[in-house]
């Protein structure tokens, strides 16, 4: 047979390499971190992105094995182009590892048999493999780590033992709350975590109810449409150490059993985890927002007729949810079910409805065939004694010492402990969180009488109700308001049929239901009560949204609508007499607490409003205009005028490099070699330029700078701190009382806020607010409650005479914003705010007699605030959320006060095209290219920042940056 010629074997092995460098390129946009920080591929979204690229594809990858196989054999190879279609990992773990001669070899694995050992995979390739390939299983085992991360197929029956070479891929993995479980006579912690999951590795058809979040983002300058690559499924994930395991085994046996019922928290499936040679049992299941206890503390009582109704229907909700679980159907067969546990904190909180949860504490058994069914009795162990029945508590007292047997219980002892979160939450609806700590002690005390060994927080006497508690009630009934129709109805259900004593005269839980919804009936409309004006109304609804967003804000949740968060409250404030008693200040200092239910159509809306939105993010992915072809830089002189606004002179466009470089002249020609003896005397740049345009618009202007410090800024941290770097020396001595800096990220304490500055300042806080990879900490931005909260700030401190210009470094991800629009909402708010103006205004607006609007030519002609973004990377949607701000807000008839420059782009329109009206029409950004086509002058100027900072990390900018 004749030998390959040098020609067909060069082309050989450059098709190899070819394929080698794209899949090793694309890694770099598809890779990601866990929270261990051990990095994953989103292999879906790769192999997307190869076909959309590379239409012929699977028939290129079949040729190139072949091609390969024929350089190392004679023989042909024995693979058809159906085999590639389920090894692409295979196949691409050979191509990283430079083999791929060796894909017929795997002819008999399958995707699906990764993770392999590493001792199987050698028997598999026994007799294929040279003597030079010793060390090949090895790299390869190592290799599919990033190629085989878990994938959750979810549902009752999907129980993974999760392989050492897997990656789980978590995004982000936050302690909720630790949670102890009763283990024999000791008490053992499961802990409560929030958990990412990358949307790609969940099997979709099993996730009803699952919250997705984050954004689509499309790979930057490719044919590619947006794909789900930043999307990820919020879960709860209760883990269970070894020792508890007997607790583990029990609770997913219960929720298997309970084939997730409506009305309780949904069960996905779970999954054992070796970690570091500790076993973890672990359980996924649906996310909640709060617990009821939570909910108690955080939301003030329903006050109105229809809110005190929807509270008391979402509970008649948990009531029906128990007659459900406690007679199931599994396979045609009935089964009696005992939740075991109920009680505040296992009665979560999901959107507008509360569903049971943990049923870790549960019994089941199977029901008695026949026609004479008796009421199921079982020994139920485990519980709370604040909650159990006094035939439940017995079993919660057992110990070595007891002799006799408690006793077998009825299923309506989860109705007495129902019984008491109902009359809890009736104090709660008549008195509010203090009437519930009230209420709690009463209680106690009632224990203390007794003079047992402990005070415990429990209803009865160990055989009946305390009468204390019945007192309570009837208090209850006569301090309810005039709008509860309700509450004394629950309580007299409460007192005549659930907490009573025996057991057998105690309703069921479908007795309960039942007389719960008739009940409610009563009632269908608040005519027989005056209704409340509707100015009152619309004012509590301000305010109550406005509460929410402050809570949600302190507690780094942050998922509501800017635009319905109008900021009268704080004008009011401002403008009030602040001329207040010292008792009086404190009084009124207490915060405003959202009211529960009051928001529920609201909220209801707004779910349908940010689906909606979610759908429209997905189409929002034109392209940017960058295009790896042009690699020659083209400078634009060209400006386009806005009609009505004189053209500017417009100075040279700079670079921050070009501008850096002019600055160092400015200091005579001395360098920043020595770092400690020059850095800090950098003087102030005001007044020492001839024709300085940022002088005339930059006297009595407070000059603030946000910078985005999310997660997905780290890629970009490097060049931030050196475009802040340039943009501060620049500004330095413009600002009279010095200028500002704050970070997105809440936690990060940096800042400065002073009249004598140093740009050593700026840099120094802006490597303490280095953002962490998602693997570690992972932060999505929330501009828009960010924004609220330094605006608020600098109302407070600096007044709201002088004038603002906030330039914003950010991508635009702004991961932790609640949905597309949400800053655009922002600022629609803040701009009518300022003009004195209600948002609805822009439904009809009063214009001069040339057709514009008044207001907004007086925004526009004092500008007392700008907005300059900075924009970094290549985020598309990023990018196409701040051009969005940048122009189309005038086209919603919105003063035109905001700006958008890339951050290689001209330094003076980050300055001035926020606050020069015909700057922030002209188009001759510098350089609009990607970071790999920037000018070479880069490695100089790098060089020079790291001779200036020996401790500081040097500023890089590769391909990956984009």
């Amino acid at each position: 047979m004749a030998q390959p010629t040098k020609t067909a074997d060069a082309s050989k092995k450059e098709t190899e390499h070819a394929l080698h460098r794209e899949i090793r390129d694309l890694r770099q946009v598809y890779q990601r971190r866990s929270i261990d920080n051990h990095p994953f591929v989103l292999v879906h979204s790769l192999s997307k992105a190869l076909n959309i690229q590379h239409p012929s594809l699977h028939g290129d990858l079949y040729s190139a094995v072949h091609k390969v196989h024929e350089k190392f054999s004679t023989e042909p190879p024995d693979i058809s182009p159906e085999l590639l279609t389920s090894r692409c990992r295979i196949l691409y773990i050979l191509l990283e590892l430079e083999r791929l001669e060796l894909m017929p070899h795997f002819r008999r694995l399958e995707d699906d048999d990764l993770p392999i050992a590493e001792e199987r995979l050698r028997q598999e390739l026994r007799g294929n493999l040279g003597r030079g390939d010793g060390d090949f299983c090895k790299r390869f085992c190592e290799a599919q780590k990033a190629w085989c991360p878990l994938f959750f197929g979810l549902g009752k029956d999907w129980d993974k033992r999760v392989h050492q070479h897997h990656v789980i891929p978590f995004y982000n993995k936050r302690l909720l709350q630790p949670q102890m479980v009763s283990q024999g006579s000791s008490y053992e912690r499961a802990s409560l975590y929030e958990v990412h999951i990358p949307a790609e590795f969940v099997d979709p058809s099993k996730l009803e109810n699952a919250h997705l979040l984050g954004e689509p983002e499309g790979r930057p300058g490719s044919k590619q449409p947006a794909s789900q690559d930043r999307r990820y499924y919020r879960f709860a994930l209760k883990e269970f150490p070894d020792s508890i395991k007997s607790s583990y085994d029990k609770e997913v046996k219960a929720f298997r059993a309970l084939g997730n019922q409506s009305g309780m928290i949904r069960y996905y499936g779970c999954y054992e985890n070796p970690v570091q040679g500790r076993e973890t049992y672990n359980i996924l299941l649906e996310y909640a927002d709060c617990d009821l206890n939570k909910a108690i503390k955080d939301m003030a009582p329903p006050i109105s007729f229809d809110e005190i109704k929807s509270f008391w229907e979402s509970m008649h909700e948990v009531a029906t949810t128990l007659t459900s679980i406690h007679h199931l159907d599994i396979e045609g067969r009935d089964y009696y079910f005992w939740h075991g546990d109920i009680k505040p904190e296992n009665i979560l909180r999901v959107g507008n409805h509360f569903k049971l949860a943990d049923p870790g504490d549960s019994w089941i058994q199977r029901g008695v065939q026949g026609d004479a069914k008796p009421r199921p009795k079982a020994e139920v162990y485990g519980g709370t004694i604040t909650y159990a029945a006094p035939e439940k508590a017995k079993w919660l007292k057992v110990d070595s010492s007891t002799t006799t047997n408690p006793g077998k219980i009825l299923q309506n002892s989860d109705v007495w402990s129902l019984g008491c979160v109902f009359s809890i939450l009736a104090t709660y609806v008549v008195l509010g969180e203090q009437g519930v700590n009230l209420f709690d002690r009463i209680r106690q005390r009632a224990h203390a009488a007794l003079n047992e060994a402990f005070v415990q927080d429990v209803f009865h006497d160990n055989t009946k109700v305390f009468k204390v508690v019945t007192d309570w009630h009837e208090y209850l009934r006569i301090a309810a308001r005039l709008s509860d129709k309700f509450t004394a109805a629950v309580l007299d259900m409460v007192d005549d049929h659930m907490l009573i004593m025996p057991p057998e005269k105690r309703w069921d839980a479908k007795q309960v239901s039942d007389h719960f919804e008739e009940l409610l009936s009563r009632f269908p409309t608040s005519t027989p009560t005056p209704q409340v004006p509707k100015t009152i109304e619309d004012a509590l609804e301000d305010l109550d949204l406005q509460a929410q967003i402050t809570q949600e804000s302190d507690n780094g949740v942050n998922r509501l609508d800017s635009d319905m968060a109008r900021r009268h409250y704080q004008k009011e404030k401002s403008k009030a007499d602040t001329t207040t008693s010292k008792s009086e200040a404190v009084l009124l200092e207490v915060k405003i607490k959202p009211t529960a239910q009051r928001s529920v159509h609201r909220n209801d809306l707004l779910k349908k409003y940010n689906e909606t939105m979610a759908n429209e993010n997905l189409k929002a992915t034109a392209p940017l205009p960058i295009s790896r072809q042009e690699s020659n830089l083209t400078v634009s002189t060209q400006v386009t005028i806005t009609p009505g606004f004189a053209a500017p002179t417009l100075p040279e466009p700079l670079t921050v490099f070009q501008v850096r470089d002019q600055l160092e002249r400015l200091e005579k020609g001395r360098t920043l070699n020595v770092a400690n003896q020059i850095w800090d005397r950098r003087k102030p740049v005001k007044g020492r330029i001839d024709n300085d345009p940022l002088l005339p618009h930059y006297k009595d202007r407070d000059i603030i700078f946000v910078v985005d410090n999310g997660s997905s800024m780290e890629k970009h941290w490097g060049e931030a701190v050196f475009v802040l770097e340039v943009l501060a020396w620049r500004a330095l001595g413009y600002d009279s009382d010095g200028m500002e800096l704050y970070f997105t990220n809440p936690s990060t304490k940096a800042s400065i806020k002073s009249k004598s500055q140093t740009v050593q300042e700026f840099v120094s806080a802006m490597n303490y607010a280095r953002p962490k990879p998602s693997g570690e900490s992972w932060h999505g931005t929330d501009l828009r409650s960010r924004l609220t909260k330094i605006m608020s700030t600098l109302d407070e401190e600096s007044g709201k005479g002088k004038r603002k210009t906030v330039l914003v470094l950010t991508d635009g991800a702004w991961e932790g914003t609640p949905f597309d629009d949400a800053v655009d909402q922002w600022m629609k708010t803040t701009l009518c705010d300022m003009a004195g103006q209600n948002p609805e205004s822009l439904q009809s607006p009063t214009r001069d007699s040339q057709g514009s609007r008044i207001w907004q030519a007086q925004i526009e002609e004092d500008r007392p605030i700008t907005f300059q973004f900075i924009a970094f990377g290549h985020n598309k949607i990023g990018w196409t959320r701040m051009k969005r701000l940048d122009d189309l807000l005038r086209e919603k008839d919105l003063p035109d006060v905001i700006d958008m420059e890339p951050s290689n782009g001209d330094v003076h329109k980050m300055f001035l095209g926020s606050i020069v009206p015909g700057w922030d029409e002209t188009k001759n950004s510098v350089n609009r290219n990607p970071a790999e086509y920037w000018p070479l002058k880069r490695a100089f100027t790098c060089s020079k920042w790291k001779q200036s900072n020996p401790d500081s990390e040097p500023v890089t900018f590769t391909e990956a940056d984009g």
